[in-house]
């Protein structure tokens, strides 16, 4: 009886020694895990790997922008659409942009400027595939010159005034269509340009102009914007073929369109009563020069 009893005591001692190793292991468990997590936290161990298909962000890269505008012009990058930056060009319209913070990958750059009369030019685009911690560099800019015009509708053998601003004492391509007429000038030091345009030479009708400049060893802008202007008819009273004096010729193209209602050349209606007749001839002959 007595030694079933230590057998009992000894049994129930092996128990107890095991349940106080197995509480010690899970209470040194769960400590271990709090510590792994707080020092996670504070950058002592690297982070838990990201689920698949998540990358770690890149570092961003940069673009610089360098070229040619007009002095003191207004410029605006645009990316991917969005306006990334504005600022001014030098007193001697070079200009030198930087971009940082773009993260990699393909992305369309815009650049235009603003003269100092307000005019826009055409906005120029870069299509880039940037790699991150890198800088790309798109150089040799040249923006093409602002274009307006001056009067948009010209009696025929009239001046039309043509101008805007270019890069300083660049040369101005200024082509009309139809025609495929070409004129040059040269932009001042201050970038204006100007060309007096005499459309004696044009018939009437539409037309559409624009420019480009160049400047140094072939540096060559972009064309400006497309304008369009008209040529008409202003007549001149009685000087029917616009030679500044009224006489025999006159007389007879007043003849070829005698009797006529609306005629072709509405100059030879001097009156603009609708038909050519002795009321037309009579102001003819009072304003005869011979």
């Amino acid at each position: 009886m007595q030694k079933t009893k230590s057998l009992w005591i000894w049994f129930l001692g092996i128990i107890l020694l095991f349940c106080l190793i197995l509480g010690f292991s899970q209470t040194k468990a769960v400590t271990s895990t709090v510590e792994i997590s707080v020092t996670a936290q504070v950058g002592v161990l690297p982070p838990p790997p990201l689920p698949p298909g998540v990358g770690v962000p890149p570092p961003p890269a940069e673009v610089i922008f360098k070229g040619m505008a007009y002095p003191n012009a207004f410029l605006t990058i645009l990316k991917n659409g969005g306006v990334a930056a504005t600022f001014k060009a030098e007193p001697s319209g070079l200009f030198e942009k930087k971009l940082t913070g773009i993260w990699e990958g393909t992305h369309t750059f815009g650049i235009r400027a603003e003269d100092t009369e307000g005019r826009e030019s055409v906005t120029q685009s870069f299509t880039v595939t940037l790699i991150r911690g890198t800088i790309t560099t798109i150089s040799r800019i040249f923006i093409p010159p602002t274009i307006e015009l001056f009067p948009p509708e010209v009696g025929k053998g009239e001046t039309l005034n043509i101008f805007g601003q270019v890069f300083p004492e660049s040369q101005v391509d200024i082509f009309i269509s139809p025609g495929e007429i070409v004129k040059k000038t040269i932009a001042s030091p201050q970038g204006k340009w100007s060309f007096k345009l005499d459309t004696a030479v044009l018939e009437e009708g539409e037309y559409k102009v624009q420019a480009k400049a160049l400047f140094g060893e072939g540096e060559q802008s972009p064309f400006s914007q497309t304008l369009s202007f008209s040529v008409i008819t202003k007549c001149k009273g009685a000087d029917l073929n616009f030679d500044g004096k009224v006489n025999i010729i006159d007389f007879s193209i007043s003849l070829y369109f005698w009797g006529q209602t609306k005629p072709a050349n509405t100059c030879a209606d001097i009156n603009f009563d609708g038909i050519v007749n002795i009321v037309d001839f009579s102001i003819m002959m009072y304003q005869w020069t011979g």
